[in-house]
């Protein structure tokens, strides 16, 4: 059988899997980073009722002003 040796990809197409692999890797890390972000907010909500800002998606520091 001459084609049943092991198979040897091109230089490129390595290159090309490894970012593949690599992106979804950080895919992966910003999704639990997200869903960990999320749960720290609202265990950190559950007892504080009522504070601006808090379960609106809004970093600290980035509320509007109240108008007049």
């Amino acid at each position: 059988h001459a084609g049943s040796g092991p198979k040897v990809l091109e230089p490129w197409l390595v290159g090309l899997t490894a970012v593949v692999v690599f992106l979804f890797i950080v895919f992966i890390v910003l999704i639990a980073n997200r869903f960990w972000n999320l749960r720290m907010r609202r265990w950190a909500g559950a007892g504080s009722r009522g504070c601006p800002g808090v379960g609106t998606g809004l970093s600290p520091g980035t509320a509007q002003p109240l108008s007049p």
